[in-house]
């Protein structure tokens, strides 16, 4: 609305001061303008308008600081719930955590027992087994080498 408002006055005032008679058409409207702002019954509403606005200052301001004052409670009770809401949340899903990590820990106790058990059984069935008696001297160990090394006429190209 402000910006129409704004438009037709500047298109009033540029066709006012742009038109052929333009200088008379404008020396016109400002005397008009200027004898409505100087008429006694106008600046009596201008004065009443002004004395309102004093009046109600303080009485906007106190509003506004009622409102701001409501706003902050509300914002900080808001802020207070998220919070809480915030802590419980985290203090459930550790406590899920915990859970899941005991259940986890029995989970390999029990397979590490089993796996104990299984060596246990294989190693009492192995026992019966005849194992080799180890090599002691140099004539029962096997000293040749996998690969001879080369000789002179491998040398030559």
């Amino acid at each position: 609305m402000i910006k129409r408002l704004a438009f037709v006055a500047g298109f009033g005032i540029g066709f006012v001061v742009g038109s052929a008679s333009g200088r008379k058409s404008y020396e016109s409207l400002r005397e008009s303008a200027l004898n409505t702002w100087n008429d006694p019954k106008v600046q009596s509403k201008v004065s009443e308008g002004t004395d309102w606005v004093k009046s109600e200052v303080p009485v906007v301001g106190e509003k506004l600081a009622e409102s701001a004052q409501k706003a902050t409670e509300t914002v900080g009770a808001k802020a207070s719930d998220g919070a809480a809401a915030v802590k419980d949340k985290a203090q459930e899903g550790a406590a899920t955590v915990k859970d899941k990590a005991a259940q986890g820990s029995q989970t390999a106790q029990q397979k590490a027992q089993e796996v104990k058990g299984k060596a246990q059984e294989k190693s009492s069935k192995d026992s019966g087994a005849e194992l080799p008696e180890p090599a002691t001297t140099e004539d029962e160990v096997d000293m040749k080498p996998a690969h001879p090394a080369p000789d002179a006429k491998d040398m030559k190209n």
